[in-house]
């Protein structure tokens, strides 16, 4: 079995019928090739995104704006019209305005 030298070369002691011998000298090495690429379809999209978790007001009718959740959110992604108002894009899904909701109004769901 070869050892390796601490700078990487792989020369130095080995235990074996290829006592002494480089590791190509042995005339037979593998080749490494790369692995095959599938054809991408040309419709296909760029990016392909897993869905994340985000809140929404799931309930519009429980609502009532008390403004509870703008308070909660460290996000600043819920704003008041006559409902609560969340933005997907500065939502995080962390979950804190769904908990302090004492109406029940929002839910966490993927998006």
């Amino acid at each position: 079995m070869r050892q390796r030298r601490r700078d990487g070369s792989g020369r130095g002691a080995c235990l074996g019928p290829h006592a002494g011998t480089d590791i190509t000298d042995s005339g037979t090495a593998a080749v490494i090739a790369s692995a095959p690429v599938a054809d991408t379809p040309a419709n296909a999209p760029a990016v392909v995104c897993r869905a994340r978790t985000v809140a929404v007001v799931a309930k519009p009718g429980a609502c009532i704006a008390c403004g509870t959740c703008v308070e909660t959110c460290p996000r600043d992604a819920v704003t008041l019209d006559e409902t609560a108002v969340i933005d997907p894009d500065a939502c995080t899904g962390c979950g804190m305005c769904v908990d302090d909701c004492s109406y029940g109004a929002l839910a966490l769901a993927e998006i």
